[in-house]
């Protein structure tokens, strides 16, 4: 009796195979996704820029001062690429959507959304009836939301609103984030124009969090609903900070010391930085990177190894805003003013000593930063090795070393 039974339920099986067909086995690659409004059409596409120039007024308003969000009216839509991730729990219910123009936040009011849109998905978004404003000066697209005290801004859509008016395009498209800064250096990015896109801070540390009962953790996890903020030791704390919620799920894990590199969403929030980290994989440790790889001339900036004037001129000329000091070396080529009366001078450097390819020194001072006390402390001809910023001033297009840089040897 028990071998018969084991032979008819092989049979049974054997039938439901042979219904299901290959279909069920392969599913159909073709097929339109399972989520969204598959009958949206790429038609009146605009970049994110150009969704925010038209809503620029509205962008720029905070809610407490006037109308901070407008409805679309025509018939516009973007496209972007999903670069957030709410997996685990420090972004919630919202995306951040860029294209090679700018970056978009996207309310909806739904958990789990990186189950149907991970990172890496390219969306259709149909505007026409949505609303774009912002929360915090942050750029934001959803509906009309009302607080407990009567204001209403910007937020988050219901998760039917949102499956009518977005439409799947593709999967698996690379992101890479961009360059927000390296160190101690100003960040490039304008507040308006990249609030919202996936950028990466390099080679910085966690200094103090904005709890005091959080002194080595991300977050507190046992804190309730809140978040707990972390400032750099290389940035300003009131323009940059990194954005943890308690409800994240590495809340409790420890802050890493040493200098890391910084991975997340750098969302707006009135004139600050925000962070939101999607995993602890978007902190890594420092890699070590060279400023001045494939620039033309020798050296590295330390003592040991200045740099020559043909690599200070092609580093000053990419304008990078760079507040690091580096040792650089040349020959005095030209001496436009000597000032007693601030005790600082104006000269350029060559690498021969002639005037062909020189770099300006602004009102640079004189061994280990004193005040010049003479014109003829300095000569056309002298060997120098300084310590000074390198920048470009851009009203006469002219590379230069910053003002306070100072001679460390002359001969």
């Amino acid at each position: 009796m028990k071998k018969l039974k084991i032979i008819t339920m092989a049979a049974v099986c054997a039938l439901f195979a042979s219904c299901m067909g290959d279909s069920y086995a392969e599913p159909d690659a073709n097929a339109p996704a399972p989520f969204g409004n598959n009958e949206l059409t790429e038609t009146n596409v605009i970049t994110i820029a150009q969704l925010k120039s038209r809503y620029a007024t509205y962008l720029a308003t905070d809610y407490r001062d006037g109308d901070s969000y407008a409805k679309v009216a025509d018939d516009i839509k973007i496209k972007g690429i999903v670069t957030s991730s709410d997996a685990d729990g420090n972004i919630y219910q919202e995306l951040a959507l860029q294209d090679a123009t700018g970056a978009v936040i996207v309310a909806v009011a739904q958990g789990g959304l990186h189950g149907s849109l991970p990172v890496g998905t390219e969306v259709l978004v149909s505007l026409k009836d949505l609303y774009v404003g912002n929360y915090g000066k942050q750029a934001e697209i959803g509906v009309p939301t009302t607080n407990k005290n009567g204001a209403t801004f910007v937020g988050r859509m219901s998760r039917f609103t949102w499956d009518r008016h977005c439409k799947i395009l593709s999967t698996g498209n690379k992101v890479e984030p961009a360059e927000f800064a390296v160190g101690s250096n100003v960040t490039t990015w304008s507040l308006d124009a990249d609030g919202g896109r996936l950028g990466i801070l390099r080679n910085v540390s966690f200094k103090s969090s904005n709890n005091p009962k959080v002194d080595s953790t991300f977050a507190d996890a046992n804190g309730g609903a809140g978040s707990v903020s972390w400032t750099l030791n290389e940035q300003d704390g009131k323009k940059v900070i990194v954005y943890n919620s308690n409800f994240a799920k590495f809340a409790n894990s420890r802050i890493p010391a040493g200098k890391v590199d910084i991975t997340g969403i750098f969302k707006r929030f009135n004139n600050q930085w925000e962070i939101l980290i999607r995993s602890l994989d978007d902190i890594k440790s420092a890699e070590k990177t060279d400023p001045f790889k494939g620039l033309p001339g020798k050296g590295d900036g330390t003592q040991g190894r200045p740099l020559d004037i043909t690599r200070a001129l092609a580093y000053a000329k990419l304008n990078k805003k760079d507040a690091t000091p580096y040792y650089i070396k040349g020959i005095i080529s030209q001496i436009d003013e000597v000032s007693l009366k601030y005790g600082n001078a104006r000269y350029c450097l060559s690498d021969d000593g002639t005037t062909a390819n020189q770099l300006q020194v602004f009102r640079g001072f004189y061994l280990n930063g004193d005040k010049f006390t003479s014109a003829s402390q300095i000569s056309v001809g002298k060997k120098v090795v300084i310590l000074g910023t390198l920048d470009y001033y851009e009203a006469t297009s002219t590379p230069q070393v910053g003002k306070g840089s100072k001679i460390i040897s002359i001969n």
